[in-house]
């Protein structure tokens, strides 16, 4: 205990501090500004465990040189907290550590880019951000500001993250990012206007989840405005399957407020996906399941899943979309994947369908799915086949207007 009560009161008066600062015990810092380049090791190293950094407001600037600006390598038991650190690759980088708390800290205006499509399968991807936590397990980051950069949290190959009402709008990449990272907590966060390319994506998004990124739970999020709101992805190379997605809002984006793709087992529970490209956008994916989500307004079609099996859509609201409320489909011509190549054993149940533009539900080459307990209302096509759509059941009772 003597070690966490331990108070030094470090660069008070020091105008120009010199770089590749080691700490190795609890500091409190002096509120001014310091010009703290990278040596290329860290601009401020961490070299203890169980100790605590408070900034007190303290901002340490890299200037625009990159490099880092906080390393800890291998720690345990650091808490980061009121500070800000800027004008580096890398606010602040964290391997191979456990049980780090960044709490109340700016770590806004790092490493940035613009103008190239994002490749979401590299995990080196991206000019910088806030944080960078690579095997890492139990992070805890709270009322983190992170923005004006490529990305605002960034997860790799790390688990148990929680990562609470932070603020990580307006970043170039991700406001979030899991790569590899698994039984992590995102809470509360907003990343709103997450976008690049002019606006129109290049796979930017507020949440990105890829590179086998399992059992998460992403809640209560406002990801408005952003590339895609969630994007969860990457073909098979490999799967993020089994993820909790509950009471986000991902609407107004160019493309889709949630991309869930080439996965499985993955829920969205009381999301808005509303004013966008699509609102759902699942291809490839199987055993996926949408309940109680509010679709509507959006350009094309509010639910569109190609080459995927044994999808439940529930007691969701789809409305005013401005194509096909639900549309599962099938090009037989695509064999990238043959074992993908079906679209069947859908089950949707208990929908609300209200004035879509072409169709309520459409069915392209898509079998053994089945309808029941729908409601359908100013839906002048509530249900339309094409091509070799068979073996359906057909329980709801159709009005047409």
């Amino acid at each position: 205990m003597a070690r966490w009560r331990q108070v030094l009161h470090w660069l008070s008066g020091w105008r120009e501090p010199r770089p590749g600062l080691t700490v190795t015990g609890s500091i409190v810092l002096e509120p001014a500004h310091y010009d703290l380049p990278d040596p290329a090791d860290g601009a401020l190293r961490i070299a203890a465990d169980d100790l605590v950094i408070d900034g007190r407001g303290a901002v340490l600037d890299g200037r625009g040189r990159g490099g880092i600006g906080i390393l800890l390598q291998g720690r345990r038991r650091v808490v980061i907290r009121h500070l800000v650190v800027r004008g580096y690759d890398w606010a602040l980088l964290a391997l191979d550590c456990e049980e780090i708390v960044v709490e109340d800290c700016d770590f806004s205006h790092n490493g940035a880019s613009e103008g190239t499509f994002l490749d979401i399968t590299r995990p080196d991807e991206g000019a910088g951000g806030g944080i960078r936590s690579i095997r890492s397990t139990n992070t805890r980051i709270v009322r983190l500001v992170a923005r004006e950069q490529d990305i605002g949290i960034d997860a790799i190959a790390s688990h148990g993250l929680v990562v609470t009402d932070c603020d990580l709008s307006h970043n170039h990449a991700w406001g979030i990012r899991l790569h590899g990272s698994w039984s992590c907590r995102l809470e509360r966060n907003r990343a709103q206007y997450v976008n690049r390319c002019g606006g129109t994506g290049c796979d930017a998004a507020g949440i990105l989840v890829t590179g086998g990124s399992h059992r998460n739970l992403i809640a209560g999020n406002d990801l408005r405005w952003s590339g895609d709101g969630f994007f969860l992805g990457n073909q098979f190379s490999p799967p993020s399957d089994e993820n909790l997605v509950v009471g986000n809002d991902g609407s107004y984006s160019p493309n889709n407020a949630f991309e869930a793709t080439f996965s499985r087992g993955n829920v969205f529970r009381r999301n808005r996906a509303c004013w966008s490209n699509f609102g759902f956008w699942l291809g490839f994916s199987t055993d996926t399941v949408l309940e109680g989500n509010l679709i509507t307004d959006n350009r094309l079609d509010g639910v569109h899943w190609e080459h995927g099996a044994r999808g439940v859509l529930r007691d969701n609201l789809i409305a005013r979309n401005g194509r096909d409320g639900v549309a599962f489909t099938l090009d037989p011509a695509n064999r990238d994947f043959p074992d993908r190549c079906v679209s069947t054993g859908h089950e949707l149940r208990d929908n609300c369908f209200a004035a879509n533009g072409r169709a309520a539900v459409f069915l392209l080459h898509t079998t053994r799915t089945r309808l029941v307990g729908n409601r359908y209302r100013a839906e002048r096509t509530p249900l339309l086949l094409a091509g070799d759509t068979r073996e359906n059941e057909i329980q709801d009772v159709f009005t047409t207007t």
